[in-house]
Formats: C-alpha cells, sequence, structure tokens
C-alpha cells in the first residue's frame, strides 16, 4: 500500500512546488518537489468547502463558514470527521490557550 503521507507539495500560494534540475547537458532531469504532504491536506480540507475537493465531494470542513460561531464543538467534531474520512488519525483536536487550532495526527 501506498505512504498517503507523502506526495507533491504545494508552495505558499497553493501551486505545485518546482524545483528544476538539469544535467550536464542541461536537459530537465526532475522538477517537482516531494516530500510528506499531510499538513498541507489538513490546510486544504480545513479550507475547502464540502464539494470542492473532486475526487471527494463530501470532503471539507469550511472553516470560514464557522468564524461567527461561539460553540467550536461543532467546528471540532466536523475536523475530526473530514480527516478521518481522508484516511487520518486523529489524536488530538481542539484549540491552544491563544487560540490556534491544533491538530495532531496523520497518515499511519
Amino acid at each position: 500500500m501506498a505512504n498517503r503521507s507523502t506526495g507533491i507539495l504545494l508552495n505558499d500560494t497553493g501551486d505545485i512546488a518546482i524545483d528544476v534540475r538539469r544535467d550536464s547537458n542541461g536537459l530537465i532531469t526532475g522538477g517537482l518537489v516531494i516530500g510528506d504532504v499531510t499538513n498541507q491536506n489538513q490546510r486544504t480540507i480545513l479550507t475547502s468547502e464540502k464539494g470542492e475537493i473532486k475526487p471527494s465531494l463530501l470532503l471539507g470542513v469550511g472553516i470560514a463558514s464557522f468564524l461567527d460561531d461561539d460553540e467550536p464543538s461543532l467546528l471540532l467534531r466536523e475536523v475530526r470527521v473530514n480527516l478521518r474520512d481522508d484516511g487520518q488519525t486523529v489524536n488530538l483536536c481542539g484549540f491552544n490557550p491563544e487560540g490556534k487550532l491544533v491538530i495532531i495526527g496523520g497518515y499511519d
């Protein structure tokens, strides 16, 4: 079974990260940046609304829609459910004292 935590990385603007490598003749031998995609997948799932992730139309938290909520329990449940639906293990999902969302977990 393939390791789901390894894949093509995105840059800070959400575009595919490219690092062109050339051989001694100037021919391109590589370019896509490969690495651990767990954090970028979590970020994509958190910020996407349902229906925006085409391979999994029911996947997506739509965190922006929770901004005015006073009770975070529904948001935290939605985060846990969606990450698990993506195949991730969620060991902890909550807010730290500064109010930052903390997720501990990932692909096994």
